[in-house]
């Protein structure tokens, strides 16, 4: 009762002053006496209240320490219980494998595995110290102005990581960023820039035995620097990639002496050829991105028919490649009858004779993957759709199951793509400029991927089935994707997306649309399309985002296509649509 009449004698609607109260009332000097004297009660009341809050806030800080201080004590306790705890270290160690990267090497980032791994506590440090399958991998990057001392930890770690790796067979990339100008006047130096390299690589040397995959990307001229490494021996050595870091950052030098010769001193003058002599069980071989002219190819120190993966994209992806002829490639096809994937860049020479005769029939029964490069000997050569077909009808590849065709320039090539003689066909990728009305597509192809910047209207209603086109190219098609790269106008509508999308969603399954710019598409259709997608459909339309800066010394610098060089020219080298540092959807 106490409570419920002290609560309501503090109720304003029943004070005296009522009727003035919240209004501008101005209270006379009696009033001004009687309010002072009304409020006396409620203000001892209050300053009795807050006394005691205030004990009472002291109580409950008081317990709410006690509570946690027993809520620590029992967690601490309970730590000792959780599962991660009771996880076997040999499981533990399977679970770390697993957060290892699986398309590339380590690198040297306390932001990823292994080094990751190592900063959690004390047992996690320990179990990855002691797990070998954690260091079989590494990426080494040798910028080009480092301090000696830097440059020497740089070898020590090295040392030490593949010393973590027990006996176990290693994965290793080693880029080195070409050198140009003086060094910073920062850096302090008494080493130039091939003793810093020939550091690393001797610290490499040791570890050699064990190499299952090398990867080596340097400037052509410091090529020489690894014939400290052919010294060693790579029994088990399957996989070799060798590449031009000139080209990789977009620096293109004229032939050295070590390429531009007769075929016969081509392979001598090769740099890494003395490595190939060294790698008896070599199946997989990559020499893509660096210069090799003059038939050097067929002269290379190699167990041709050991290879299961070759790659001879000679030159870099954003240029012209210095390809091979037909003969000369069709003499290495014979001699790799057991390819199961294939990459190579080929020169059409203008009226090149083929003679059935002289090439023969190549038979490639293993063949699931070919990617073929074409560039043309002189512009204007009206006999290249010919060409582009005859050098199909001399490959045999009775198990082909994606084929990527590359062009540099506008021709109509569309009925020479149509036209090829691959029934198991399933996923065909071009990259190419192409006219207006020229698209070709085998009709087995199941999935269809395109590089270009001419990709129009046309082209998608070509492929949109409709009442004027009851018969669309690629009828089987379920997964199409495409690049659209520097396009200097929108070529394509979203009313003709739009269209294609509806027409093609019963049965295709993944359209994703990638520009290399934002581009401006018509509202309610991009409406239209959300819809589709917010109901199941497979589907992305993004643009590339471009970092701000670059990094000196960043530890993954060689692993990911260079954001501001040009486009490449293979489709397939976009690998992930969304690059390396990602997109913004369109939708």
């Amino acid at each position: 009762m106490t409570t419920s009449f002290e609560s309501s004698s503090w109720n304003s609607m029943r004070s005296p002053f009522a009727s003035i109260i919240g209004t501008n009332h101005a209270p006379s000097t009696d009033e001004i006496l009687r309010l002072k004297a009304l409020l006396a009660v409620p203000r001892t009341e209050l300053n009795r209240l807050e006394l005691e809050i205030a004990r009472t806030q002291l109580v409950l800080d008081g317990l709410l320490r006690q509570k946690e201080k027993i809520k620590s004590y029992i967690e601490a306790h309970q730590a000792l219980m959780s599962s991660i705890r009771q996880i076997p270290s040999e499981t533990l160690a399977d679970i770390f494998v697993w957060c290892l990267p699986a398309d590339r090497n380590a690198v040297r980032s306390l932001k990823e595995a292994p080094l990751l791994l190592t900063t959690i506590c004390r047992n996690w440090r320990q179990v990855a110290l002691d797990t070998p399958r954690l260091w079989t991998s590494l990426h080494i990057f040798l910028p080009p102005h480092m301090s000696d001392i830097a440059v020497s930890k740089r070898a020590i770690g090295v040392k030490t990581w593949l010393q973590r790796s027990g006996s176990l067979p290693l994965s290793i990339s080693f880029h080195v960023k070409p050198h140009f100008g003086a060094p910073p006047t920062t850096t302090t130096t008494t080493m130039d820039f091939s003793d810093r390299l020939k550091l690393l690589i001797r610290t490499l040397v040791p570890f050699g035995h064990r190499f299952g995959n090398l990867f080596l990307s340097l400037p052509s001229t410091e090529l020489g620097a690894f014939n400290d490494l052919s010294m060693c021996q790579f029994p088990i050595l399957q996989s070799f990639r060798v590449r031009d870091a000139n080209l990789f950052y977009g620096f293109f030098y004229p032939p050295g002496p070590w390429n531009d010769g007769t075929s016969s001193e081509n392979a001598s003058r090769v740099p890494f050829a003395p490595l190939l002599t060294q790698m008896p069980a070599l199946k997989r071989l990559e020499v893509a991105e660096i210069s090799i002219r003059d038939g050097g190819h067929l002269t290379l120190p190699l167990n041709w028919g050991l290879l299961a993966d070759l790659n001879l994209q000679n030159g870099d992806s954003t240029t012209a490649c210095h390809g091979l002829r037909v003969t000369e490639a069709f003499d290495i096809l014979r001699k790799t009858s057991n390819l199961q994937n294939l990459q190579i860049c080929i020169v059409l020479m203008p009226d090149h004779p083929f003679d059935s005769t002289s090439l023969g029939m190549i038979h490639l029964p293993q063949l699931g993957s070919l990617r073929i490069k074409f560039m043309r000997f002189q512009p204007d050569d009206q006999s290249i759709p010919a060409q582009v077909s005859s050098v199909f009808q001399y490959i045999s590849p009775p198990s082909l199951k994606l084929l990527s065709v590359s062009w540099t320039n506008p021709f109509p090539m569309g009925s020479a793509l149509g036209e090829m003689p691959f029934p198991t066909l399933e996923t065909l990728e071009i990259a190419m400029e192409m006219t207006p009305e020229d698209l070709g597509c085998p009709a087995e192809a199941e999935s269809l991927f395109a590089y270009t910047s001419t990709f129009r209207d046309s082209h998608l209603l070509a492929l949109t089935p409709s009442h004027d086109n009851p018969s669309p190219l690629c009828p089987k098609l379920t997964t199409f994707r495409m690049i659209n790269h520097f396009p200097i106008e929108t070529r394509i509508s979203s009313s003709a997306l739009l269209g294609f999308v509806q027409a093609r969603a019963p049965t295709l399954k993944t359209f994703d649309l990638f520009f290399e710019r934002n581009q401006s598409f018509a509202e309610n259709d991009l409406i239209e399309l959300r819809k589709l997608k917010k109901n199941g459909f497979q589907m992305r339309l993004h643009y590339a985002i471009y970092p701000l800066h670059e990094e000196e010394d960043l530890p993954s610098d060689g692993l990911h296509p260079r954001p501001h060089s040009q486009p490449p020219i293979m489709a397939h080298r976009i690998s992930d649509m969304d690059g390396a540092f990602g997109t913004n959807r369109i939708v």
